[in-house]
């Protein structure tokens, strides 16, 4: 137990690393890696939420704010490396999709009530799609090739660990929640450990990004 809280509130944290990277770098970043900054700062305000407040329904209502932002962020960065016909359609068919959906969780359930589990479900589903179309966009085109020197490989292979292991908690969520103690902390723990690792690779791409905006001043 004391193990998971360790865990839980280095969690918690962790979006801030990449947060205070990106801020004190911001002039070195690129595009991308300015859209992974500012998820990283939305992320910093909602997630100590958790660890600061007992209030379940304030908690929650945190949360639910954080949901519609984050898919707004990831929207734009999504728009701006999707770069086929294809790939294009794919973003707008599901940006539109999830916009409606939004307006559905806004109106009809409310952000001040529960948690939506079932809305952080659906737009990761979404996320998925949208990472796995890039990546088909950069796999038929010869002239480009993903590589561990690019931020970019780092921001995808953060993403879709996170979205992929949301998905499947996320989309359980009642059915977790019946769940023994041990188990719910079990699967937290995992969870956990997802969102710490995401945070880390996020931070490793935006340090890239500033070797990389280093390296070519020096060229120049």
């Amino acid at each position: 137990m004391v193990t998971y809280k360790i865990i839980d509130e280095i969690s918690g944290y962790s979006s801030i690393i990449p947060s205070l990277i990106g801020l004190l770098t911001l002039k070195k970043l690129r595009v991308n890696s300015k859209l992974i900054v500012l998820l990283c700062i939305a992320d910093s305000i909602a997630q100590p939420a958790e660890l600061f407040c007992t209030d379940a329904k304030i908690k929650g209502m945190c949360y639910n704010i954080l949901i519609p932002t984050e898919y707004i962020i990831t929207f734009f960065f999504f728009n701006a490396n999707l770069f086929s016909k294809r790939g294009k359609k794919i973003l707008y068919a599901l940006g539109g999709i999830g916009f409606i959906m939004a307006l559905y969780f806004l109106f009809f359930v409310g952000l001040k009530g529960r948690f939506i589990s079932e809305w952080v479900c659906f737009n990761n589903i979404i996320y998925t799609a949208w990472i796995l179309s890039l990546l088909l966009d950069i796999y038929e085109d010869d002239s480009i090739f993903l590589h561990s020197r690019m931020p970019l490989f780092w921001y995808l292979l953060g993403m879709f660990f996170f979205t992929s292991c949301t998905i499947l908690i996320f989309g359980l969520w009642d059915y977790i929640m019946l769940s023994t103690s041990e188990e719910i902390t079990l699967i937290f723990v995992t969870y956990q450990f997802f969102n710490i690792s995401m945070y880390i690779l996020y931070s490793t791409g935006i340090l890239l990004d500033v070797s990389d905006n280093i390296k070519m001043n020096k060229i120049i």
